[in-house]
């Protein structure tokens, strides 16, 4: 293995680390073994506030590994020790063989979808969560400006987690909102695993033609792009807003809302 090689694998690397780092997590290199065409990688909790709001392991490992060819890297297998767990090694739960899937980096289309327009007589529609307060206040400052335009805004609450049943009717929900609306905005990525159900909440979106924007707060505005490219979405238009927005005074998330609602407009391709 060249110089030239091991920089750019250790460069790659570091751009895997920025993904977990959002959630207080991180990455150590164990080994970089061009012999066997392996990077070695432990995921590190020690300052994880919420280990629970990371992607899970499996989620997790895809998305790194994900990662890596879209900086090129192809040459390399992806072994992730995850502490977490959900191994597929008998005896070794933390030890994860990930093998790259493509040989190439594939083309990559960053089509952003259509422009949103004039909203004026238009249906604008909220993807809410039931996780962050900050995004419904946020959401519900928009909601009146839009409103107040002559828009007709319509929502729906994302509930993460949901199994059998349940999941599949939240998800006929969404899909039905969605197929009656005009515009979608999408929200909100605050934590690894939000972030992740956000941009494929998203993205499911903007494949039906709609225009469409994530809603991200900074610190995980490079996992949003990550995974919009994992979702097959890399051209995915997102609004990133401060971070921390939660546990802001509501009347200091309000003034946020307001001073964005123009960025919105412009990353929609909308007017009012």
């Amino acid at each position: 293995m060249t110089v030239t090689e091991v920089t750019d694998v250790r460069s790659a690397i570091e751009t895997l680390r920025g993904l977990v780092q959002g959630d207080g997590a991180d990455l150590s290199v164990i080994a970089i073994d061009d012999s066997i065409g392996t990077v070695e990688l432990a995921l590190e909790l020690v300052d994880a506030n919420c280990a629970e709001c990371m992607l899970p392991p499996a989620r997790l490992r895809e998305v790194l590994a994900s990662s890596l060819v879209q900086q090129g890297v192809t040459k390399y297998r992806l072994v992730l020790r995850d502490p977490r767990g959900g191994g597929a090694m008998p005896g070794d739960s933390e030890r994860i063989l990930v093998l790259d899937p493509t040989a190439a980096v594939a083309s990559i289309d960053l089509d952003a979808g259509p422009d949103a327009g004039s909203l004026a007589g238009k249906t604008v529609f909220f993807r809410v969560d039931a996780l962050w307060t900050s995004w419904d206040i946020v959401s519900q400052e928009w909601e009146r400006m839009l409103t107040e335009a002559g828009v007709k805004v319509t929502s729906f609450r994302r509930t993460q987690g949901l199994a059998g049943a349940d999941a599949a009717a939240a998800d006929r929900e969404y899909a039905r909102l969605v197929s009656e609306a005009d515009v979608a905005i999408v929200g909100l990525g605050n934590c690894g695993s939000c972030t992740s159900w956000t941009i494929k909440d998203a993205a499911e979106a903007a494949r039906t033609g709609m225009p469409t924007t994530a809603v991200v707060t900074d610190q995980f505005a490079a996992l949003a792009g990550t995974l919009a490219g994992h979702y097959q979405r890399p051209g995915l238009r997102a609004q990133v807003l401060p971070f921390p927005l939660q546990n802001r005074p509501d009347s200091e998330v309000r003034d946020i809302a307001v001073e964005y609602f123009p960025a919105l407009l412009t990353t929609l391709g909308a007017t009012v």
